[in-house]
């Protein structure tokens, strides 16, 4: 199974050079701008230009120049009176077009829904971006889980069910690349989930599914399986989340996990894959 194109998180101004000295057609002024804006996926509240300066370790007047050209074309917007830019309305405007063209997305909400009212938590779909995966759609039973994720919530790779499970369904030279970045660049997820990561590798294939028992945090015990559809190069992930409170881990094993599986399998038909 072939893995999407490497997508990084570029995180400040030495990373963006070591991918311009690795490829020279990589477009670094271009680059720059979207620096700007993946802070804000992290950190969402206001920021002025001299924390964006500090963060990505560039000067400030390229950083003011950016910005004033994302708040220009909607991207970005400016409070005058804190001197800070927040995110603009054009960025949820350049998502719709993905979700909408996200296959099969609509025909499976009634299915979703009815697993997370049953299950009296939330199920979702996502896809794996870098070391991330972003939430597509989430249907939850009206109490839902402490971490109910929105449309665009973005959460490590090794912190989530789904996340797990797209890495379990790697060749093994892909899962190891991809563990040992996480490794490198994000050590205390990799150490706290460690464990569980490796318990997922080695039994995924066998299960049918990946899970979480609660050490990403909060006692959200969760369920992931990786479809085999794809949108684009990426595949669909789907997560099913519970709060421990609710469901125990035998719940999960004997129970959550299959009716997960079997949604996606019947997902999988739906485009003719069996």
């Amino acid at each position: 199974m072939r893995s999407e194109p490497a997508a990084q998180h570029i995180r400040d101004q030495q990373e963006l050079q070591l991918l311009r000295d690795d490829n020279p057609s990589f477009s670094g002024t271009l680059a720059k701008g979207m620096m700007i804006l993946q802070c804000f996926v992290s950190d969402p509240r206001p920021h002025a230009n001299s924390e964006l300066a500090k963060r990505l370790g560039m000067p400030r007047p390229t950083i003011s120049r950016l910005c004033r050209t994302l708040q220009a074309m909607g991207y970005l917007d400016h409070d005058e009176r804190l001197d800070r830019y927040f995110i603009g309305p054009a960025i949820v405007s350049l998502a719709y077009p993905y979700l909408i063209s996200t296959p099969l997305l609509n025909q499976l909400k009634p299915a979703m829904q009815a697993m997370a009212t049953q299950t009296m938590g939330a199920v979702s779909v996502g896809v794996a971006m870098d070391l991330d995966v972003v939430y597509l759609e989430t249907c939850t039973h009206e109490q839902g889980t402490l971490k109910r994720p929105a449309v665009g919530a973005v959460r490590g790779i090794v912190e989530t069910a789904m996340g797990r499970a797209w890495v379990a369904s790697l060749d093994h030279h892909q899962q190891h690349e991809i563990l040992a970045r996480i490794q490198a660049q994000r050590p205390e997820d990799y150490q706290r989930c460690r464990a569980s990561m490796e318990e997922n590798l080695s039994n995924y294939r066998k299960r049918g599914f990946a899970i979480n028992l609660g050490d990403a945090g909060l006692g959200v015990l969760a369920v992931g399986v990786a479809s085999r559809i794809r949108y684009g190069s990426r595949q669909l992930l789907f997560n099913c989340a519970v709060p421990g409170y609710r469901a125990k881990p035998q719940e999960l094993m004997k129970t959550i996990g299959p009716r997960l599986t079997d949604l996606v399998r019947m997902a999988d038909a739906q485009t003719g894959l069996k």
